[in-house]
């Protein structure tokens, strides 16, 4: 391999908040971090070096995106998703939830109802009531470790919405949506003229033989009512630049989502943002690579870990993701107990089942986006806690996740 995902970085001191905030968010300083959804790696030389000689010139005016930026965002998407996306198609955003939210104020009014599907990632439930719109809960159902769309229950709650915000790859439940689920999706949203948000934020980390199938691919009309969006910042640990690429296809979709851009000056972007973005599209093919059957093997060790040592923890099979859900329901502890379980007893930061909504009960999510000895030490950590018989002390102290992370 070229690259070396055993590497541990030190991101103490950088002002991370999975790493720096500790204390903030779970009122301990000294626990093991794999919560917040972001990795541990270095970002690929080939992304580092063009944002260092561009940092070298001294000179960060205001930017524009060149005709370059927008053919390698074009390249990566019909390389890696076979779709051939237009350049006027592309509009940037900082970042997803922006994206969601402008969206979301731009096309529905007060009162309107959102469809969200939980357990699921929770800026959307925040998003929903933030924004004074009607939360429509669909949630997916688990049979046998497996999670799956209700679509009666989704038939129902389309009857009286305007807006469906979807997870794709879902976050945190890992699933990789099939073409025919994505058809029979496209028919609900059809027949309600449902605006759909498609976050696909995750769409470059999927593991063989699951495949990421744009939302917007699967029909001409479902493409006419879709805000898909990506970003650099998962596949390549760019979250800080604060960039991502929305492909809208409808022009009056995608005039109204500019226009209230402009209303915002949001319509330029960081110029690091720019640089990383097409680095990491342009050159980051080959890291990416690599990098998917590593966190694969990351996997496979918290599985075969979990199976050996603490059975009482099993893991929902990844199809996509650096994000595992983990199954405690067998330890028997309310989500009070559970959330001081990993903190108390394990020393560990995890993000609470609970904070993706319902469904979440009894659930943790583990963040496996770092090298495989931070993978072990963490389940260590869990091994020891299990055999620590003492009460646990429920505190009432900050435990929840950041915002959007």
């Amino acid at each position: 391999m070229k690259y070396d995902f055993n590497k541990q970085i030190d991101r103490v001191n950088t002002s991370c908040i999975k790493w720096d905030y500790l204390n903030a968010f779970f009122g301990k300083t000294e626990l093991h971090a794999m919560w917040v959804a972001d990795m541990d790696f270095k970002a690929p030389p080939e992304i580092l070096i063009p944002i260092v000689q561009r940092a070298a010139h001294g000179v960060f005016g205001y930017t524009a995106k060149s005709d370059e930026f927008y053919s390698t965002v074009i390249g990566w998407f019909k390389r890696r998703y076979n779709w051939l996306i237009k350049k006027e198609w592309i509009v940037t955003t900082p970042g997803v939830v922006p994206a969601l939210n402008l969206a979301m104020q731009e096309f529905t009014k007060n009162g309107d109802g959102i469809i969200i599907q939980s357990p699921v990632y929770f800026p959307f439930k925040d998003s929903v009531e933030l924004n004074h719109r009607k939360l429509l809960d669909n949630p997916l159902v688990l049979k046998n470790g497996h999670y799956e769309i209700d679509w009666q229950d989704l038939e129902k709650k389309a009857e009286s919405a305007k807006m469906f915000l979807f997870c794709s790859p879902h976050n945190p439940v890992s699933r990789v949506w099939t073409a025919k689920e994505l058809e029979r999706l496209g028919n609900v949203c059809e027949r309600y003229n449902l605006l759909v948000f498609s976050d696909e934020i995750h769409a470059d980390i999927i593991f063989k033989p699951y495949k990421h199938i744009p939302t917007a691919t699967i029909s001409k009309a479902l493409s006419n009512r879709t805000i898909a969006a990506f970003a650099t910042s998962k596949t390549f640990n760019l979250a800080g630049l604060q960039l991502s690429v929305n492909i809208i296809p409808n022009t009056n979709i995608r005039n109204k989502f500019k226009l209230a851009l402009e209303r915002l000056h949001l319509n330029m972007s960081n110029i690091f943002g720019i640089v990383g973005t097409q680095a990491a599209y342009k050159y980051g093919e080959q890291w990416l690579d690599e990098l998917l059957p590593y966190l694969w093997q990351n996997y496979l060790t918290v599985k075969t870990f979990l199976q050996e040592n603490i059975p009482e923890i099993s893991v929902i099979e990844p199809e996509g993701t650096f994000l595992l859900w983990l199954d405690c329901r067998k330890l028997a502890l309310n989500d009070e107990e559970l959330a001081a379980f990993f903190v108390q007893k394990a020393s560990l930061a995890l993000t609470n089942g609970i904070m993706f909504g319902p469904g979440g009960d009894g659930f943790m999510r583990m963040n496996i986006g770092c090298p495989r000895q931070c993978v072990l030490k963490g389940l260590e950590s869990i091994k020891i806690a299990m055999a620590d018989n003492s009460p646990i002390i429920i505190d009432s102290g900050p435990a929840n996740a950041p915002d959007d992370c």
